[in-house]
């Protein structure tokens, strides 16, 4: 006789509240699955310990959730929403499968050896090659650097910069928001192709960067066997998951990926009054390369064995205009001093333009049909196309050949040559056009491309 939880019944997963106030209320419009051989493995199992194991069961599913949280932080998880609940019973539910253990008669057992052991429930051959699947599959933080809606999703090992790229069948995970995202799943082979095994603890832009840094640094300082790591990281993983729901992260500011300093887009403008002198003093520096076609930059030796830009001098459309592009204030200050002592007589000073590259974001509204000047902005959507572009391009003109943390240090020119680079790169341009489609809809304006990135790397779509 297969055991049912009373609707009045505590709720398994810990919450404290009954069975029907909490997880027995799925949307009733929840479309059912694709039947495969492996259907109704995890049902199964639940069923069969809540028969023979409630009490443990609820005890190990409550330690799980709620293990270490202040009363303040508990509170907080147990008062999310129906659906948000869902997903965290759904994601408690195959941990417990995969890695937990339940105390039978005192003595702590692995739950997965104990369903396959002698006298566990009847699976068939499918359903037992799922739950064993579910132990050996470790719980891995994969970036999603491309999605077919419905069809499929291509993800990369967020620790491993060269492991290849794997695509996985999906047609409930697999949607549009979560391209540039970092989610912690386990893969699973079946009939020959990869598939989610269900769970999938998805982070912020904000948070999934924060859970990498934390798993390198477990990685560096684990004290423990090499074949413990695994778990270990699954558990760091599993509670940054939950941590999103009861301590959100604040918002950080945008700051130079190598100084560290608060970044800002500052822009001197001057008008030229001798282009040869001018030509001449640039080409005599030993720290500038370029020429007036292609814009000079001045150049640093950084202690990471990288070359940097600090100053990017650009010819203007306007006769006789160039101006002078920084990404922090010190780099300004420091570039302006450096910059006229150069030029001396040959250009002379207009003006300073300074924007906080979070600061319009923030000023702009939400919503469709929203407008600039609703932020106090007197754009019309066209000219404020043409300001987000020129910033756009001007914060992207060396990105090819910056390095970037996403790529383990490499810049995208160097990562495109492996299989595994080349779509992280790929990941990161559909990031950046996906996050802009958004954006430009909620400011009313027209999409900025992104097809100056393409063309650059000389890669294809």
């Amino acid at each position: 006789m297969t055991y049912k939880i009373g609707r009045n019944d505590p709720c398994p997963c810990g919450s404290g509240k009954k069975y029907k106030q909490c997880c027995a209320n799925s949307p009733a419009d929840v479309v059912e699955p694709e039947r495969k051989g492996h259907a109704g493995a995890v049902e199964r199992a639940i069923d069969w310990l809540m028969n023979k194991h409630r009490k443990a069961v609820s005890v190990a599913m409550a330690e799980m959730l709620f293990n270490e949280l202040s009363p303040e932080e508990e509170s907080a998880l147990k008062a999310q929403d129906r659906e948000t609940w869902n997903s965290i019973q759904l994601n408690a539910t195959e941990w417990l499968l995969a890695e937990g253990e339940i105390l039978v008669h005192g003595e702590p057992k692995p739950v997965s050896e104990y369903l396959l052991g002698q006298g566990g429930p009847l699976f068939t051959v499918d359903q037992r090659r799922w739950i064993t699947q579910l132990a050996e599959r470790p719980l891995r933080l994969y970036d999603v650097t491309n999605v077919l809606p419905g069809q499929q999703l291509t993800l990369c090992d967020s620790l491993d910069a060269e492991a290849p790229p794997i695509i996985v069948r999906d047609k409930s995970a697999s949607q549009a928001p979560m391209l540039g995202i970092q989610i912690g799943v386990r893969i699973m082979e079946v009939d020959g192709h990869d598939e989610l095994s269900g769970a999938v603890y998805a982070f912020t832009h904000l948070a999934g960067p924060a859970v990498l840094a934390r798993m390198r640094e477990a990685i560096d300082h684990f004290p423990g066997q090499a074949s413990d790591l695994p778990r270990f990281l699954s558990f760091i993983l599993q509670r940054q998951w939950l941590a999103q729901f009861y301590a959100p992260m604040p918002m950080p500011a945008f700051r130079d990926a190598y100084s560290g300093e608060p970044m800002l887009l500052i822009t001197d403008h001057y008008r030229v009054k001798d282009w040869a002198a001018l030509t001449q003093s640039l080409s005599a520096q030993s720290d500038v390369e370029g020429d007036r076609e292609s814009a000079w930059d001045r150049l640093i030796d950084c202690k990471d064995g990288q070359t940097r830009s600090v100053a990017t001098i650009n010819v203007e459309k306007s006769p006789n205009k160039i101006t002078a592009f920084y990404k922090t204030q010190r780099y300004a200050d420091e570039g302006r001093r450096w910059f006229e002592s150069v030029a001396g007589e040959a250009v002379r000073f207009l003006s300073r333009e300074l924007s906080d590259p979070a600061g319009l974001l923030r000023k702009m509204p939400a919503g469709q049909g929203a407008k600039p000047t609703d932020a106090g902005l007197d754009l019309s959507p066209e000219a404020l196309a043409e300001m987000v572009e020129e910033t756009l391009r001007r914060m992207y003109a060396k990105w090819p050949d910056e390095p970037i943390q996403a790529l383990a240090g490499k810049t995208p020119r160097q990562a495109i040559n492996t299989p595994a680079g080349l779509e992280r790169v790929k990941g990161l341009i559909r990031m950046y056009e996906a996050s802009e489609k958004r954006q430009a809809a909620q400011q009313a304006r027209r999409t900025i491309s992104f097809d100056f990135l393409w063309q650059a790397l000389g890669i294809a779509q």
